[in-house]
């Protein structure tokens, strides 16, 4: 039998208290992270959320997520459990902190994006989008942690976080000579064929991480994807121009700016 560990009050085995966490409903399984205690995998799975959750409006939503260890993850499944929460499986295990943040960031940035089953010729782009989010989360941590870890005597963590991410990035493909348009152009038929092709994910995922590093506050943006009829499929062009109409005012030009690395014009 599956235990979960409930929200608040939370405690790990640290007697530093730790500071309040987002307003999230994080059930962590209690059992199958090794020598990690759960409490303390539900502190980093809080801390990787929050650096993307706070840059959403204060009435977006979201329900309860339950946490669990499986070989089959990182994933998120589709739909919902029979308590309505939403379901992610990671893989990590023992006190590899970076590498749960990355992960739990990833299937986050899904269940901000409305994740859903679908037709998925354009699916490549949310993947890339949550790769991004992994990418954000863990450069972000690696700078909060210096001052306000989820215990004090976590401070030095924010040291392996950092080099994780760089790390981490210098195993990616790269553009080579070309632009994001010119390399989408050349592989638009991979990408709507297989959405989780992950060196390609990673390519388009460095390229939108400055746009949210330079303006955060259009991780909200991301909240009004997956809004259209699911069976129908889009161009790319037209999967764009969708998201462009639905996301409010001040998300527009962001949006545009995201259409330009791809020569698409939304203005």
């Amino acid at each position: 039998m599956i235990r979960y560990v409930l929200l608040f009050p939370l405690f790990a085995h640290s007697a530093v208290a730790q500071p309040a966490l987002p307003p999230l409903e994080l059930r962590v399984a209690k059992d199958g992270w090794g020598a990690a205690n759960s409490g303390d995998v539900k502190a980093v799975c809080a801390s990787a959320a929050k650096e993307l959750w706070k840059h959403f409006p204060a009435d977006r939503k979201f329900d309860p997520i339950t946490v669990t260890f499986s070989k089959q993850g990182p994933m998120v499944i589709y739909g919902k459990g029979t308590d309505g929460d939403r379901r992610v499986l990671l893989n990590a295990q023992d006190s590899f902190w970076s590498q749960y943040a990355y992960q739990f960031a990833h299937e986050f940035c899904h269940i901000a994006c409305n994740y859903r089953e679908s037709e998925k010729s354009n699916h490549w782009f949310e993947e890339s989008l949550c790769e991004t989010a992994s990418l954000f989360a863990l450069k972000q941590m690696s700078e909060s942690w210096k001052m306000q870890p989820p215990y004090s005597n976590w401070k030095d963590y924010s040291k392996s976080l950092k080099s994780y991410v760089d790390d981490h990035m210098k195993k990616f493909d790269t553009l080579g000579d070309f632009t994001l348009a010119e390399w989408y152009q050349r592989n638009e038929a991979a990408l709507r064929k297989n959405s989780t092709d992950r060196p390609k994910n990673q390519v388009v995922a460095v390229q939108l991480l400055p746009l949210f590093e330079k303006s955060p506050e259009h991780w909200a943006a991301v909240g009004y994807l997956n809004q259209w009829e699911k069976t129908r499929t889009l161009s790319w062009k037209e999967y764009l121009a969708d998201w462009h109409q639905r996301v409010p005012e001040k998300h527009k030009k962001f949006v545009a700016e995201v259409g330009g690395l791809f020569k698409v014009n939304l203005e």
